[in-house]
């Protein structure tokens, strides 16, 4: 009988130990859409950067860029769902946007988060059938490209890095100074990519290692399945952040 047959509560550490790898796993991901300004490009102070992208907006833009609260700048939207159609019906749906930026200007990174909101009703008849129907989300994570593109291609020439976050309270000043206090100082200047790069690789061979040492010396056929289960995991995430990097030839000389 192994240790987790005599006490099933030794598995708690490892499903945290797997959760937190999948979390160091998507802030890595999401660390491989950093935006580099041109090499040699010194960065403008944080104040000259916020005026350069509040003036740069266009007139009549119906996504304007204003001073943001609990962050430097944001832009919000609304784009209107096309109801269905019925007889004798009340439909609405809506979906709200905003992205958060945030000047973190000791690192030179203009951080963005976007958050969205959709709701739904429905109330009337669908054919001879009465019906009532809704729904409402809330997804948060990277802005799509398209988006922000001016605003990131603005940040590059001023010579900052543009770096999307996972959360939003990463783009905004208490997510902000929360994270500095509980970041250890040596590891504060780390860039993002390495941070997570290290604690990814890190919390899986942890979470594997603690695995194997509660079930006890496992069989060959058990280390066959975690080698390839191993393999498998690592070479789907390798592809994918090889997809997201643009497909850059590694084995050439740059």
């Amino acid at each position: 009988m192994n240790l987790v047959e005599q006490n099933p509560s030794l598995l708690i550490p490892y499903v945290l130990l797997m959760l937190f790898m999948v979390h160091a796993m998507m802030e890595f991901t999401v660390s491989l859409l950093v935006q580099r300004p041109p090499a040699g490009r010194k960065p403008v102070g944080g104040a000259e950067l916020r005026q350069r992208l509040l003036a740069a907006q266009q007139p009549g833009n119906y996504r304007p860029l204003v001073e943001g609260k609990d962050c430097d700048l944001e832009m919000s939207w609304e784009s209107s769902a096309a109801p269905p159609s019925g007889r004798f019906a009340i439909a609405k749906g809506a979906t709200r946007y905003r992205i958060r930026f945030l000047l973190d200007e000791p690192r030179h990174e203009l951080r963005m988060n976007q958050v969205s909101r959709s709701y739904g009703l429905f109330l009337g008849w669908d054919g001879w059938l009465p019906r009532l129907s809704g729904y409402a989300s809330a997804q948060a994570g990277p802005p799509g490209q398209f988006s922000v593109r001016e605003i990131s291609r603005s940040a590059n020439r001023c010579g900052w890095y543009v770096r999307p976050v996972l959360w939003w309270f990463q783009a905004t000043y208490s997510g902000y100074h929360l994270l500095e206090t509980l970041t250890p100082p040596p590891l504060r200047r780390w860039p993002a990519r390495r941070y997570w790069g290290i604690l990814y690789p890190l919390s899986y061979m942890l979470a594997v290692g603690y695995l194997m040492l509660i079930i006890g010396q496992p069989s060959a056929r058990n280390l066959l399945i975690v080698f390839a289960v191993s393999f498998l995991w690592w070479g789907i995430w390798a592809a994918l952040a090889w997809a997201l990097c643009g497909f850059p030839a590694f084995w050439r000389r740059r």
